[in-house]
């Protein structure tokens, strides 16, 4: 994640506080039939952004434009991050359904004309039956960072959502929050770590023997 390391942040400036996270999920009451009718499931380029006191303490934190693209790089790379994460997931786990891969999606939503940064504005159902499967997750990620903030929270705030093809509804989301703990976390770390537990708390189960 060349566009995360890139992202150097003066944390020795920083009162270092415990590292947890926070998990806010939303399951639908349906969750477990739709689930049960995914057979191919794709995920999209992450929204990554990084709040402007961030920015102005940041190394390379000069030029709008400049921020705009490692954003828009570090969403590729926390979609193949997650990719191989939940592809591995459903091996281990015998999972029911294949995860397209990221180069597919992103070849088709190229050939669609649909840029990275219009994601987060466009119904996710219908991005889904584009893409051919049966649904889709989408994740965002977010540095919320405030050297007055000594009294809060320090770190990356992710969520993912898996949204259902057929009717192009949330049918489950998860929220998880990573502390910065000490100075040697990156926003790579972070966002990582989140990712890693979020995938682990999809609701797919297994197959049955």
């Amino acid at each position: 994640m060349k566009a995360f390391l890139k992202l150097g942040i003066v944390l020795a400036l920083i009162i270092g506080i415990s590292a947890c996270k926070t998990n806010q999920s939303f399951l639908a009451e349906n969750a477990n039939s739709v689930l049960e009718m995914h057979k191919r499931v794709a995920i999209l380029p992450f929204k990554v952004s990084f709040n402007e006191e961030y920015k102005a303490i940041s190394r390379g934190g000069r030029g709008q434009s400049n921020w705009q693209e490692q954003e828009r790089v570090a969403g590729l790379d926390l979609q193949k991050t997650t990719f191989n994460m939940l592809a591995r997931r459903a091996e281990k786990k015998r999972l029911d359904f294949t995860v397209q891969d990221f180069l597919t999606t992103n070849k088709t939503l190229q050939s669609e004309n649909i840029r990275f940064s219009e994601l987060k504005s466009i119904d996710k159902g219908k991005l889904a039956r584009i893409l051919g499967v049966d649904a889709v997750i989408w994740g965002e990620t977010e540095m919320q960072f405030s050297m007055r903030n000594f009294a809060g929270r320090n770190g990356m705030n992710t969520q993912l959502q898996l949204i259902d093809a057929d009717s192009g509804l949330l049918v489950w989301q998860n929220q998880s929050f990573q502390d910065i703990s000490n100075r040697m976390d990156s926003p790579q770390d972070l966002a990582m770590r989140a990712v890693q537990n979020l995938i682990g708390a999809l609701p797919y189960k297994s197959q049955k023997k």
